[in-house]
Formats: structure tokens, C-alpha cells, sequence
């Protein structure tokens, strides 16, 4: 018997010490199968970040962060990451909870007023609204089960009204396309929101919306600052962050990136193309195109005062990976604490009830869960995914991703420039190639 522990113990030695590290032959694997997706004309770039115990074992770029002028992608490339936002407003909801500022289960009528009138859709009619069984929290807001929705998610009389009044708190800078983003402040836009009828009751359905652009609203009518101000002071320069905000940096703006996309991609309806192409052609069309280029983008202006908690912030890598080793480190990062190790493990595991999930929610896969702001893996083996249980994560519609798996001490960041970002595969084949390096 102790001769079977000894061996246990040495086994898992020795596993310890080959997945701290990603063997040559590996990376050279890693690189050349993301490179293809560069060569062929798939993607205009590709950027890795992993690190494992806070240390860096992999890092990766290559292509253009514009194609047409040439310009290379590094260390210091700037990226939209749209929804990789989400978890940043998280964390800042997580940080007015610990200070007794705030409830999950708090009505958010109590610090946006216009929300005690919000309707619902009836759902048998579908042509006139009802009052909601109950009014929205807090927690409806972190977990998308609100009501609230997005306008480019469907095709239904709630869309129809996001779109009709605007209410969109996303750039998206498509060429000769009317997509703009609403022109109000934070709280004018939540107001807007309001006003819209829900998709559904409160807490019944997994419904991907605008619920994180809403609590932008919540944290300035509780701070008094803008929320840009505020994520500015209590997350950005706490963990040194100089690139990530609502705008590009004027040091940065020769790093921002083009955003591209191919075929016939549509926004809200509307064909992203410049006028006059053939949408026939377009429709089979495997180039790519530009959408926002990098030096004629809103995001240089800085002109918008609506500082979107869902998809307004532009980040370069090694910022976001920093803001994912706080995560993975309980809170805390370079020895200064952003939240405490309880919100980190109160964000990361799942909220949504059996019912909701029954369907594989949002994601169309049982195993997967939804914290606050966070997609969880609550099993692996039936979301047949190459992950550790627990492992949290979240991806942006530029085809972003990030995640931390606590228990394996990995944080993982990729980054380009490519819409729509269900296009590839690219994040199920980030994660099976790491892992199986990992585990070699």
C-alpha cells in the first residue's frame, strides 16, 4: 500500500511538472495551426496569451492589425472586445456589493426609477404588453435572465423596438450601414431601455442582452462618477492597466486594429458590405473586408458619453490577461486586491436554475452554467469540452476569448479582429490544443 502511494504521489509530481511548461514541439503546433487560418485569408491576425501560475508559457501573433497598410500585430496591438467588457462591469458590481452599496437581490428600479414601469410581452399574443410578474434585479441583470435583449439577437416586436428607437449602446462602425450606437449618456441609455418591453418575465429565461450596459447606470447613480471614471479609478489603475478603456489611447492609436469581416454578414438586419456589391456574390464571398478600420474608427474619438458595460471597451493582451490573473488569483493581483476571493467564487459558479439550463440555455450545451457575467463549466465530460470543472470564461463578437481555470492555475487570452465569432472554431481549438500540450 505504500508502495501505490508513493507511486500516486510521483505520477502526480511529475504531471505537475511537465504541465507548468508547453513542450517546443507543441508551440510550433499551436502556432502553425492558428498561422493557417492567417494564410489562407480567414482571419487578419491571431493572438495567444497563456500563462499558468502566474507565469507566462506561451505567447503568440501573427498577421495584420490592417492588411492594406501592412501593419504588423504585437505586443501592444489594441483590440474591440466588445463582451469581454461584461466581466469587468462584473467585477465592479462585485466591488459596491462588498462595500454594502448594493444587493443582487435589490429591484434595479431603486437606482434606475424608470425600470418600476417596464412591461413585459405577452407571450401568448405577441401584439400588446402586461406588467411583469415581478420587477428586475440586480442579479437578473448579472445573469441575463432580465428580459433585456439585444437588437441584432432576433427578429421579434422587441427587437423590432431596439431597433426602431436605437436602442443599441454598441460602436459598429460598418460601412455605409445606419448601426449607431445610441447617442445619450449611460443613464439615458438605460432609461431607453426602460421603455422597451421585456422578452419575457424576470428570472424565467437565459435571454443574452443589454443587462450589463444597465448596471454601467447603477454604479454611477451610486457613485457619482461617470462609469468610465469609475472603472478608471478602482480596476484600471489599480492593476496598471494603460491601454483598455472606452476609447483608444492617443499613445495607442497606431496600435488600434482594422475589424474585418467575409461573406454576407449582417447587423440588425442590414448586409455589412460597402454599397454597391452584389449580394449574390457577396453571400460566397471568402474575402475579407474591412468594417472599422483603424485609423477612421469611433473608438479614436472619444466622443460618446455612454460607456457601455457589455461591449464598449478596447483592450491590448496583456491588460486583459492581467485583469484574468486577478481573477484567477482570488481577487487580487501584484499584491493589490480588487475583490475578495468570496466575490471571485460567487461570480464564477453557476446561478441559473435547472429549468433554465434544462434547454442548455444560451449555449446549446448541457455542462455549461452561467455566474454573474461568467460562463461556468460545471461538467466537462457532458459538455464534452476539454476544461476543468469550474473553469469560468467569457468571448467577444470579434471572435475574443479568455478564461481562467483556477484548477489548473491557467488564465488563457486570445485576441483578433474577426466578425461574426461563430464563424471558427477558434475557441474549442485553442483550448483542446493547450490542454493536450499540457498534459503531454
Amino acid at each position: 500500500m505504500r508502495i501505490f502511494s508513493s507511486l500516486i504521489l510521483f505520477l502526480f509530481a511529475a504531471f505537475q511538472l511537465s504541465a507548468s511548461s508547453i513542450d517546443a514541439g507543441d508551440k510550433i503546433i499551436i502556432a502553425e495551426h492558428f498561422n493557417a487560418y492567417v494564410e489562407n485569408g480567414s482571419l487578419p491576425n491571431i493572438s495567444i496569451l497563456i500563462k499558468q501560475g502566474n507565469k507566462e508559457i506561451y505567447r503568440h501573433a501573427h498577421g495584420y492589425a490592417d492588411i492594406e497598410a501592412e501593419i504588423k500585430v504585437d505586443q501592444k496591438t489594441v483590440y474591440r472586445i466588445y463582451s469581454m467588457t461584461k466581466p469587468v462591469t462584473g467585477v465592479a458590481i462585485m466591488q459596491l456589493i462588498e462595500k454594502g452599496k448594493l444587493r443582487l437581490n435589490d429591484k434595479v428600479s431603486k437606482y434606475i426609477p424608470a425600470f418600476k414601469n417596464t412591461k413585459v410581452i405577452n407571450l401568448e399574443f405577441q401584439d400588446y404588453v402586461v406588467k411583469p410578474k415581478r420587477e428586475i434585479t440586480i442579479r437578473d441583470l448579472l445573469t441575463h435572465t432580465s428580459g433585456l435583449t439585444y437588437s441584432w439577437a432576433g427578429e421579434g416586436p422587441v427587437h423590432q423596438i431596439y431597433r426602431k428607437y436605437n436602442i443599441r449602446p454598441y460602436y459598429f462602425g460598418a460601412l455605409d450601414a445606419e448601426l449607431n450606437k445610441f447617442p445619450g449618456n449611460t443613464c439615458q441609455f438605460a432609461a431607453a431601455a426602460a421603455s422597451a418591453p421585456l422578452l419575457h418575465n424576470p428570472g424565467e429565461k437565459w435571454s443574452y442582452g443589454i443587462n450589463m450596459d444597465v448596471l454601467g447606470c447603477v454604479v454611477e447613480v451610486i457613485t457619482g462618477l461617470t462609469f468610465a471614471e469609475y472603472l478608471q479609478k478602482n480596476i484600471f489603475d489599480p492593476l496598471d492597466l494603460k491601454s483598455i478603456g472606452f476609447s483608444v489611447n492617443p499613445q495607442d492609436k497606431d496600435s488600434f486594429t482594422t475589424l474585418y469581416t467575409s461573406g454576407a454578414f449582417s447587423r440588425d438586419g442590414e448586409v455589412v458590405a460597402p454599397s454597391g456589391l452584389n449580394q449574390a456574390e457577396l453571400m460566397y464571398s471568402a474575402e475579407l473586408r474591412p468594417i472599422d478600420k483603424f485609423d477612421n474608427s469611433p473608438y479614436l474619438k472619444n466622443a460618446s458619453k455612454l460607456f457601455d458595460g457589455g461591449s464598449g471597451l478596447v483592450s491590448n493582451i496583456d491588460d486583459y490577461s492581467k485583469f484574468a490573473e486577478m481573477l484567477l488569483n482570488g481577487g487580487i493581483f501584484n499584491g493589490v486586491r480588487i475583490i475578495s476571493e468570496a466575490s471571485v467564487d460567487l461570480m464564477s459558479r453557476n446561478h441559473l436554475s435547472d429549468e433554465i439550463l434544462s434547454d442548455g440555455s444560451a449555449f446549446g450545451l448541457n455542462g455549461i452554467g452561467f455566474g454573474l457575467t461568467l460562463g461556468n463549466v460545471m461538467d466537462p465530460g457532458v459538455a464534452g469540452t476539454y476544461s476543468a470543472e469550474g473553469e469560468f470564461f467569457w468571448g467577444g463578437a470579434a471572435s475574443t476569448i479568455f478564461w481562467v481555470d483556477r484548477k489548473n492555475n491557467v488564465t488563457a487570452t486570445m485576441m483578433t479582429q474577426y466578425m461574426p465569432s461563430d464563424k471558427y472554431p477558434l475557441r474549442e481549438e485553442l483550448k483542446t490544443l493547450l490542454y493536450s500540450s499540457l498534459s503531454n
